[in-house]
């Protein structure tokens, strides 16, 4: 069988009927681009080991799609109208103060929402994130106001803020957080067309526009929201050679229901696309060193925020 000519991959799916022993078999968009078996990701149970076969078919994915988009663009003249990317109404750019008009009820859509904003893949099933997170947010404010501030309340909250500043940047990029759940999507930045051709990226703060890099390899959007474009493409880079454990890094910084972690986690004290507002851990940096080596933006806002605790510089 030809290299470029995949074996055909079927989906069993229920009989027809119940009086029947036929079964239907249709093929698996997801697995399009496979070329040997060897690059089936499906019943693979090894978290790590799946999402390095779905990236290999995501690239493969893009180049297809990169090449009959530059076909067609070169065959045709048509103009597109430049879109601008509009903030997530979560995001704001200009610190205000916020006037409550509406009833403490919330709407179903409401509802939905916070649902939408606290989910997380990682998170065990068994768990209703929305109502840790406000759990959590009580006891961090009634220890406080006792004085007796405790560790893990900390450090969940430090992680619930990073699990905001993810879906606040996204929303930010265009997308929702919904865009992350499946542990194959692709970021919108590795879609030849229309997006995000024709989205003016000055528009995005500096800090969250994408690099060559981020154009170039395909990656979970996930990946986009760092406002560090080294980080970006240093994380982009490890995940697409399978260096990087993605499910790691993302229990570190934000699962935030569970206590037990350990201090592995970065700290955002504003909004999150200003680098300004990042801080990074003693434990962060001691488990994922490499990842923020040599970035001198997030070592100066780092140094701020400790200085104004009164604690000693970190060295990166």
């Amino acid at each position: 069988m030809s290299r470029h000519e995949p074996p055909p991959q079927m989906d069993p799916i229920a009989p027809t009927s119940s009086t029947s022993n036929t079964v239907t078999l249709r093929p698996m968009p997801q697995l399009e681009h496979l070329w040997t078996p060897e690059d089936d990701w499906t019943g693979v149970s090894d978290r790590i080991h799946r999402r390095r076969l779905q990236n290999r078919l995501n690239q493969r994915a893009y180049r297809k799609k990169h090449k009959a988009t530059t076909r067609d663009s070169s065959s045709s003249t048509s103009t597109t109208q430049t879109q601008t990317l509009i903030p997530h109404p979560s995001t704001t750019i200009h610190h205000h103060h916020h006037h409550p008009t509406s009833s403490p009820s919330t709407t179903p859509e409401e509802e939905e929402e916070e649902e939408d904003n606290h989910h997380c893949p990682l998170a065990p099933s068994n768990i209703n994130i929305p109502h840790v997170h406000k759990t959590l947010t009580t006891l961090a404010i009634q220890s406080y106001l006792t004085n007796s501030p405790r560790l893990e309340h900390l450090l969940s909250l430090s992680r619930l803020n990073v699990h905001r500043a993810i879906n606040d940047n996204i929303r930010l990029l265009g997308m929702t957080p919904a865009h992350l759940r499946p542990d194959d999507a692709l970021s919108i930045f590795n879609t030849p067309s229309p997006f995000p051709k024709n989205i003016d990226i000055s528009t995005l703060p500096e800090s969250l526009r994408p690099t060559p890099l981020q154009r170039l390899i395909p990656h979970h959007p996930w990946l986009d929201f760092f406002p560090f474009p080294e980080m970006r493409d240093r994380l982009i880079v490890a995940a697409a050679t399978g260096y990087l454990d993605e499910d790691e890094l993302c229990r570190d910084l934000m699962a935030f229901w569970d206590t037990r972690n350990s201090g592995a986690t970065l700290v955002v004290w504003g909004v999150p696309w200003d680098p300004r507002n990042w801080e990074v851990t003693e434990a962060f940096l001691g488990k994922w060193r490499w990842v923020v080596l040599g970035l001198g933006g997030l070592r100066r806002s780092t140094d701020y925020w400790r200085g104004r605790r009164g604690e000693g510089r970190l060295v990166f």
